[in-house]
């Protein structure tokens, strides 16, 4: 079965997201115990390890771009400006968690939800 992808043209720059394969989905694990919780992020600068799940998800979620270098290191992804971030990061993020729903920090645990149901 082929992987899901979507294709979006932003600001000027051409993102193909794509569903996340086992390899992705590892990566975007081993990703987040470096960059978020070695530095205990989560408890010291919850806005930092936002900023940083954000760069993951892309960086996992993307299977091509043009126009754009990417990927770029985390430090240089932290220094973009927050309008990019609403041109073209927040609906990249989108596209990314549209077809990874299971990335999606807000979306219901239907899984946890139907075992405690059954059981």
């Amino acid at each position: 079965m082929p992987l899901e992808s979507k294709t979006l043209d932003l600001d000027g720059v051409q993102i193909t997201v794509q569903q996340a394969d086992l390899r992705a989905g590892f990566k975007r694990g081993r990703l987040i115990r470096e960059l978020v919780q070695a530095d205990h992020l989560d408890q010291l600068d919850p806005d930092q390890a936002n900023v940083r799940y954000v760069y993951i998800d892309l960086v996992c979620g993307t299977r091509s771009t043009e126009g754009m270098d990417w990927p770029v290191e985390v430090d240089a992804f932290e220094a973009f400006t927050d309008e990019w971030f609403d041109l073209v990061g927040w609906p990249w993020l989108r596209a990314v968690r549209e077809v990874n729903p299971h990335w999606d920090p807000t979306r219901e645990d239907v899984q946890g939800e139907a075992q405690a149901a059954a059981g």
